[in-house]
């Protein structure tokens, strides 16, 4: 089983071979430290970003609450980066590293040492010193094949040039520029209610704090039927010229392109605002997740993508690197591997003239599969990826530590778009400070328009923010379901039993 584990410096993978119902806390400490045995933990490992939910060391993860232990489930913790940067420190490394900086940076007695210069967090340059007799595997590391890798010697006793080769070339990367998007030429249409809303909650914080929300629709299919002539040009390709059979007469060819994408409207995660966080904010514990995906479903839509709110930045710097390894796991995760994906990333953010930006992207293929095989970091730079030290990037023939952000990066035309199902008006959820808060006074201002300027009472109730907030009143199994059917298909009535109780709980008179 994999599990992630996002730190402060990056996100590691822990493979853990034994059964998933006996792992616990400690199994995945045991499993970290055999890698980087001399990590300091900072905060302990969490179900949430904030790490305010530390998880038991002594119970199995699949017994304690809130964990759905799955491959791929994602813990969160904070590190001493200082302990993390080489897995060769030995165990007083830090200790003696500042003791000799202080007598000047003499080198120990000792002629079985490696020294080697690390980056503390507060910047200073410190020396580690490792005695490599006392620690073979310390050794073992020094003479790896690459930084973090077994020597050639460990993974097998004996190699071919082409083997060698063939190893190699997994962990170097020539960087590419996609051309195009995965999304056809239909680009992405969104939803203009649910895009102004978020906005214009962005507008109270002056576009100062980032936030982010998923969008949720639909991938629609495009079919172009193009044939080898022009339309208005006869065909004559089927009859003879010269020597030669008759050929026979060609088909028009039916290519089938990418997908456009439709999006029905947004949904804002529990999230607060961290100006010291990569991604600008930290992502906090969602009980309404399994409603949110639930509802999405009966209603025929799915996340599609996700926007994020960006301050002002300057010109040509689109994305952090946290951002850009961020889309491309939601593009794995869509695609459910290292797969094309009509998924998109959406910015909006403010220019300097005071207008609100929103445009989209997509991330390469081939930033994917950096991200699945972690080949990419987090830097002091955000306008840069930085490569992991065990992979290479390759460009322009040479090897580089870092990629510019852009070069991931895929442009997707994008259109404004009015739902004829659905309308954006009941307030949104996890939003602080907000004017207007998901009440019954909200819920039932925006029903009350049942009988006015054409709106029924279907009409007003097909919001997703409001139907995400009747699941924590009706049954998510068995009322839910009928509701958003009669949503979904405007033939199907809705039955005047709900609109009674969705009605009284809103404290209207039976005005629907």
């Amino acid at each position: 089983m994999i599990i992630r584990v996002r730190t402060n410096i990056g996100i590691w993978r822990v493979t853990i071979p034994t059964p998933s119902s006996t792992i616990t806390t400690q199994t995945i400490l045991d499993t970290i430290a055999q890698t980087r045995p001399h990590v300091i933990y900072e905060a302990p490992l969490s179900l949430d970003p904030k790490c305010s939910t530390p998880l038991d060391t002594s119970i199995p993860l699949c017994e304690q609450h809130g964990v759905q232990l799955r491959d791929g489930l994602m813990l969160y913790c904070k590190v001493d980066a200082s302990t993390c940067a080489e897995n060769t420190v030995g165990a007083g490394g830090g200790d003696n590293a500042s003791a000799t900086a202080a007598s000047g940076g003499a080198e120990p007695s000792s002629s079985s040492t490696i020294t080697k210069r690390i980056i503390d967090k507060d910047g200073s340059i410190k020396l580690i010193h490792t005695n490599t007799s006392s620690n073979s595997n310390t050794n073992n590391s020094e003479l790896g094949f690459r930084p973090g890798l077994l020597p050639l010697r460990d993974i097998k006793k004996s190699w071919t040039l082409n083997e060698f080769t063939a190893m190699d070339d997994k962990y170097n990367f020539k960087i590419k520029r996609q051309e195009s998007s995965f999304v056809g030429p239909g680009g992405l249409h969104l939803e203009s209610g649910a895009v102004e809303s978020f906005q214009n909650y962005l507008r109270r914080f002056q576009f100062c704090q980032q936030r982010f929300g998923y969008l949720y629709g639909r991938f629609v299919d495009e079919d172009d039927e193009k044939e080898e002539e022009e339309e208005e040009e006869e065909d004559t390709s089927h009859i003879r010229q010269g020597w030669g059979a008759r050929m026979p007469k060609n088909e028009t060819s039916k290519i089938k392109t990418n997908k456009k994408v439709i999006v029905e409207a947004i949904y804002e995660p529990p999230q607060e605002a961290d100006a010291d966080a990569a991604e600008g904010f930290i992502i906090l514990e969602d009980d309404q997740e399994e409603n949110v995906e639930h509802i999405a479903s009966l209603l025929g839509l799915q996340k599609v993508g996700w926007i994020v709110g960006q301050p002002p930045r300057e010109t040509g710097f689109q994305f952090s690197a946290a951002e850009v390894i961020m889309a491309a796991e939601l593009q794995l995760e869509c695609a459910q591997g290292v797969e094309e994906t009509p998924f998109v990333t959406v910015r909006c953010t403010v220019g300097d003239d005071g207008n609100v930006i929103v445009e989209a992207f997509q991330v390469s293929l081939q930033c994917m599969e950096m991200v699945a095989e972690e080949a990419l970091d987090i830097g002091p730079n955000p306008g840069f990826c930085y490569v992991n030290e065990t992979f290479t990037a390759i460009q322009e023939g040479k090897p580089s530590p870092t990629v510019e952000n852009n070069f991931f990066l895929t442009l997707v035309p994008i259109h404004g778009y009015q739902s004829d199902v659905f309308v954006t008006q009941f307030p949104f959820a996890n939003r602080p400070f907000d004017d207007r808060q998901q009440t019954h006074d909200e819920m039932k201002r925006q029903l009350t328009k049942s009988g006015q300027a054409g709106w029924t009472f279907i009409d007003l109730l097909s919001d997703f923010a409001l139907l995400l907030y009747l699941c924590k009143f009706l049954d998510v199994s068995q009322d839910m379901p009928k509701i958003c059917e009669s949503v979904k298909d405007r033939e199907v009535l809705l039955d005047d039993g709900y609109k009674i109780i969705i009605s009284s709980m809103a404290g209207m008179d039976g005005s629907y």
